[in-house]
Parts: C-alpha cells; structure tokens; sequence
C-alpha cells in the first residue's frame, strides 16, 4: 500500500494504449491567459553534447538521428508540438560545434513532413525566407547551441545578465535544461537523452500520457513523471559492440545513499528513497512546476530536480513511468568520479544548509549504513541481472555481461569519496541557474521568451542554409 511519503511506480510504458494517449492529448483543453480555451501542448527537449573529439561520435550521431526520427512520428501524429534540441558539442579548440545542429535539421528534413513542408514554404516564398532569417518563422524543430552569442544578447537585451551574474551561458546539462524552459512553448515540456540506442516514441508518450490525462483532475493530479529502467552499458572495442550491466551510479551510489540518508534524516530525503531510477535524465513535467526549478550546472542536476518537486508539489503529484530497459553509450570511468563526486557534494550541501553536523560518530554511521546498503543490493542485481538476460535473449546481437567483483571495486571507490567528503569543511562552488519565476520579478519573462524562441529560430534558419536546404533569396 502506498504511504504519503511514497512516489507512485505506475508499471511499464508497455501497458499503455498509444491510441489512448493520442486522443487523450488531442482532445485535452486548457486555459490560457484570458480564460480561453486552447489545444494542450507538449514541447520535447533533447540536450546533447557529442564533441568531435570523441571517439564514438560517429555512433552517438546516428543515434541522435535515430531519436528523432522516432520524436518526429510523435509530431506528424500531432502528439508533438516542437522539438528544441540544445547542443554544448564542441571542436578541437574548445569552440562550439555546429556540426551536430547541422545533423539536426538534416534528419528534421529527411523524416519530418511539416518540417519539411516548413523549409520548402521560406525556400519558395521571399517574405516568408525574410521573416525566418530574422527568427519570425516559428519552426517546429528548432536547434539551439550553449555557446550561440545571440543567445545571451537576448539576456542583455533584456537587462538579465547582472541578474545571472555570469559573462556567458554557461557549458553543461543544467544550464541546457535551464534554459529550455523559456525557449519551449509547452504546456507539458519533456526531456530525454540523445543517446538512448534503443529508443523508440512509445517513451515520449509513456511520460507525458499521465501529466496529462490528469491535467483535470484535483484528486489525482501528477505534475512530474520521472523514467526508470534497467541499463544496458554499450562499449565499443576493436572486436565489436560488448554489453554490460550498467547504471553504476544509480546502483552503488544514488539509490543506496537516498536509502540511508531517508531514514536519517526523513525531513530532508524522505520519499526519495522510493524511486527506482533517480538519476533517469528522462522525465516530463507541467511548465507551471518547471518554471519554479533552479537548476544546478553539474551532475547533480537529476536529485536537485527531483528535491526541489517535491518541495513545491508533495510526493503525491510525482510518479515514476517503467521503460523497461535502454541501451546506452558508456562514459570512461574519469566521468563516473567526476559525477559521483558532484553528487555527493550537492547531497552533503543539502544537509549543511538543513544545520545538520557531521561529527565522528555520524561519519561512521552513515558510512557504514551506506556499506551495508550497498552489500544488500549486490545480491538483488544479480538476480535483477539474469532476469535482463532473459528477457533480451532473442536478440543474438546482445550478450549482456555482469561482475559482482567489478561493482565491488566500484562501490569502494565511492566509499572512499564519499568518506572524503563527509571530512571536507569546504565545498566546491556550483553554478546555480535561477528558477524563472524569480528571475521575472527582475525583467519582462514574456519578453525574453519571446527574444529566445527567434534566437531559436534563427540559429535553425542558419543551419538550414549552413548545409544547403534554404537557397531562397
């Protein structure tokens, strides 16, 4: 039975009548400004950063066709509204890459037929290709890059830059994720990774269907849907493709430290402990909420959001959506310290501003707690492991591999930073994007999504004309 303090699993995306969520979206109304009736509307994000440097780069290219390729269906069905894609990609000098928004609309315009149609219109019609260049042509996929100038022109314009208090927008998912928020147009805005190997558009809907199928109703009203899964880890080595068991700082670090850190300290974590997957970058949520969220500029991105809902929501208006399984690109195990090291950071911050102390015996406890935690969970992903397995075994192209004994090696290198960072009495400074409510009490917020989505537009009419589709003019 479900307590106040448990976040709701509501079972598999494979339940779930497509056709249902399709005529359920289309036929949702809501309220605008002035009390008018109007269509509900979902906006998709997808942030990515694939450096040209990178050695899978190839791969994680055509993996991000293949996302929107399956995103793209979802807005010729109508379910879908726009597309924005945020890219931190870079070159050999550190200098942003528009390589990949360029990837982008080429995609847009193979599998897209309202993109498509969008590109021909400005190509045949000046006025219409005049109105694009300046970014009053709203595309339905538009493409944006962290280190695009016109970007943070639009704060100056705006008079925000002394507000962030930053001379640019800075490089990383939270500031890609903050600054979503005013360039997407949704009622509901929906994020997902660009590197889901696997994905298919059921995920998008499976996220959205019950913010929105309860946008009307009080009693049972959800403003967040967070994904979970199993991970497959995809290497890529010189005699093929090898699969493993992956989600490592989910499984050794964040599910089991939410565990303990519940029971000691239930008016802080309390709930959190419940999630399946915490750290899922897949999530969907109402604007209203998502307006609210400041937005950390480091891996701990995941728990800030999901910490600061339900302070704003309560547990009961969040819930978890099952998706089964993904197929993901590994990261080096450079990445993994750099990102448990900021989770534990952010975590341990949270406690302090809450005044909580970490004497001796509290070091010990919470350590040993968290050893304890961990050592309970190996047995249960082994089993958790041979239950993937089979469930995948069809597919000769996949044979997943497992070591308890690498998870243990793992898990004692956690151990350690984390016993670090319990002594540390200084912390390392983060970017903190603030929520965009506090931020339109300092400067018209219509204006500057206004001045942002042409921005959006633009750098898409740029990258159109970049790679050869608009010839007109």
């Amino acid at each position: 039975m479900l307590n106040n303090t448990e976040i709701r699993y509501l079972g598999s995306y494979k339940e779930l009548d497509t056709k249902a969520c399709l005529d359920n979206k289309l036929n949702t109304l809501v309220e605008d400004e002035f009390g008018l009736s109007r269509p509900l509307s979902v906006s998709l994000v997808i942030p990515t950063k694939i450096d040209i440097t990178r050695e899978t780069r190839d791969i994680e290219l055509n993996v991000m066709r293949l996302v929107l390729s399956e995103c793209s269906k979802l807005v010729d069905l109508g379910y879908l509204d726009e597309i924005v894609v945020i890219d931190g990609s870079l070159d050999e000098k550190g200098d942003a890459d528009f390589n990949v928004l360029e990837r982008v609309v080429e995609t847009a315009f193979d599998e897209l037929d309202l993109f498509k149609r969008q590109v021909k219109l400005i190509n045949e019609n000046k006025a219409q290709a005049l109105m694009a260049r300046r970014g009053f042509f709203d595309f339905i996929v538009k493409t944006v890059h962290q280190s695009d100038p016109n970007m943070f022109y639009a704060f100056k314009k705006c008079g925000l830059n002394d507000t962030i208090g930053l001379p640019r927008i800075p490089m990383g998912k939270g500031a890609a994720l903050w600054l979503s928020v005013p360039l997407t147009a949704g009622d509901v805005v929906c994020f997902t990774d660009s590197d889901i190997m696997n994905f298919t558009k059921e995920f998008v809907m499976a996220l959205c269907h019950p913010v929105i199928s309860s946008w009307h109703d009080p009693a049972s009203r959800i403003k967040m849907i967070k994904a979970c899964y199993k991970r497959l880890t995809v290497r890529f080595e010189p005699l093929g493709r090898r699969h493993f068991f992956g989600g490592r700082v989910t499984r050794l670090l964040a599910i089991p430290i939410l565990r303990v850190l519940s029971k000691e300290y239930p008016n802080i974590f309390s709930g959190l402990n419940s999630l399946n997957y915490p750290l899922s970058g897949e999530f969907a949520m109402r604007r209203e909420l998502l307006q609210e969220i400041s937005f950390p500029n480091d891996y701990s991105i995941e728990i800030a959001i999901l910490r600061q809902v339900v302070k704003l929501a309560g547990f009961s208006q969040i819930a978890q959506m099952d998706l089964n399984f993904f197929h993901h690109i590994g990261q080096s195990t450079v990445g993994l310290t750099k990102m448990v090291a900021q989770i534990i950071s952010y975590i341990i911050n949270i406690l302090e501003e809450e005044g909580v102390e970490f004497p001796e015996p509290a070091r010990k406890r919470i350590l040993m707690e968290y050893k304890n935690e961990v050592e309970r969970s190996l047995i249960k992903y082994e089993e958790i492991f041979n239950e993937l397995s089979k469930s995948i075994a069809q597919d000769p192209k996949v044979k997943p591999s497992y070591s308890k004994n690498k998870d243990i090696e793992t898990f004692r290198g956690f151990l350690e930073l984390l016993g670090k960072a319990l002594t540390e009495t200084s912390r390392n400074e983060r970017i903190v994007l603030p929520s965009w409510v506090k931020l339109g009490e300092k400067a018209n917020y219509f204006l500057v999504s206004t001045l942002l989505r042409r921005r959006g537009n633009q750098s898409t009419f740029n990258r159109l004309k970049d790679i050869g589709l608009f010839y007109g003019l």
